[in-house]
């Protein structure tokens, strides 16, 4: 197995059609179009994982922040015939060394489901062996009443999601009390909403709550 960026439009959409589309709700989805003008300017990232005979296995995007330094793993998928035989374990691990390296970043985040919340099928996966999976590489789950942002005009926003902590840069996490520091995440969520939404919506309820769990003192356990 082996991983590859990528950097061509072919592979890119071949990617999106054949593993993202089928893994994810519609309502968690990126058009293809954005998702190339992401790849075309720089700020997004595309990888896959091939077998030795050149097979597509699974593959994953990061949309990388520049200003508050942050990394979000927006889709991680592995087709349904390699689930369970460690190509996202493989493409994961390679990742977050490879971004933590070059961007050297605050923050790795990841967003997903909560099991609680979602029950997920056969196509999507499964939440809790999908938490159960980022655990095992050690993810944390930030104590955040966490949503996705509506990611087009015509479509809402998720709630009952998780936003995870992949990787920190030691000046940001403090171990012993294990918690986060906040402001890199208020940059990052800002900018989130803001290129989503087209603002942070402080009055709504849900971003009220969100900013009030950033304003703990202590950051984010």
């Amino acid at each position: 197995m082996r991983t590859e960026r990528v950097t061509d439009e072919a592979t890119t959409d071949l990617f999106y059609r054949q593993l993202i589309v089928p893994s994810f709700p519609d309502e968690q989805l990126v058009t293809r179009e954005s998702l190339v003008a992401d790849l075309h300017s720089g700020v997004g990232e595309v990888f896959v994982a091939r077998d030795e005979a050149g097979t597509l296995l699974g593959g994953a995007v990061g949309s990388w922040y520049e200003d508050p330094r942050v990394m979000l793993l927006s889709y991680l998928a592995v087709a349904e015939e390699g689930r369970g035989t460690g190509v996202g374990t493989f493409l994961l691990g390679h990742l977050v060394r490879d971004w933590a390296q070059r961007y050297d970043p605050c923050l790795i985040m990841a967003e997903v489901e909560r099991p609680d919340r979602h029950t997920g099928n056969a196509a999507h996966g499964d939440p809790a062996a999908r938490l159960r999976f980022y655990a095992r590489l050690g993810a944390r789950a930030l104590d955040l009443p966490y949503f996705q942002p509506a990611l087009e005009p015509q479509k809402a926003r998720v709630h009952g999601m998780l936003l995870l902590l992949l990787h920190a840069a030691p000046r940001f996490a403090d171990e012993r009390t294990q918690s986060v520091a906040a402001g890199p995440l208020r940059d990052f969520l800002t900018e989130y909403l803001v290129e989503t939404e087209g603002e942070v919506a402080r009055q709504d309820p849900a971003t009220s709550a969100l900013w009030q769990g950033l304003d703990r003192a202590g950051g984010v356990a």
